[in-house]
């Protein structure tokens, strides 16, 4: 994808979040998207599929958009991360935390990298403007990190960007 499509993709989240805030500061829906997609640049991930899926992978969740528009406007390796990201589990919230983990552990490697920076983007704003929440977040946090490297072993503990993460789920912990 050129940059020019990475901008069409960009407002197409936008325009899909429109008027959604973030729960735990009130700024506008597209400040966390923008900030996964930072976060994965500043540690080298830049393939135009993994930031495209970025800027979308809270698409399916949060908006009336459905996993056939996202085929037909980006093509089937996007919308296959955004698939792998969409939180759909059922049953009580340390179950449906669990069923996550497991899904997270299982997804495409692009998948893991895009969640890494959601924990590390969702996890600094929760810990500083919900700190009632943060705990029960980080720890659901762990347990994905957790499951991510049982499945993928040094090849993900040695990743700087797994290590950030795990860094913002075990300081806040403290």
């Amino acid at each position: 994808m050129t940059v020019a499509t990475l901008q069409h993709v960009r407002d197409f989240a936008r325009s899909k979040h429109a008027g959604q805030v973030r729960k735990h500061d009130g700024r506008p829906y597209i400040v966390h998207l923008d900030g996964v997609v930072s976060i994965l640049t500043e540690h080298g991930h830049k393939g135009s599929d993994l930031i495209a899926a970025a800027f979308l992978h809270d698409t399916l969740e949060k908006s009336d958009t459905n996993i056939d528009a996202l085929i037909e406007m980006f093509g089937p390796a996007v919308a296959e991360l955004v698939f792998w990201l969409t939180d759909s589990e059922q049953g009580s919230r340390e179950a449906q935390a669990l069923q996550a983990a497991w899904r997270l552990a299982r997804a495409p490697w692009d998948a893991k990298l895009i969640k890494l920076a959601d924990i590390i983007d969702n996890g600094t704003a929760i810990v500083v403007h919900n700190p009632n929440f943060g705990p029960t977040f980080l720890e659901e946090k762990r347990l994905a990190l957790k499951k991510m490297a049982e499945v993928e072993g040094s090849r993900l503990l040695r990743l700087p960007l797994f290590q950030r993460a795990a860094t913002v789920t075990e300081a806040a912990s403290c």
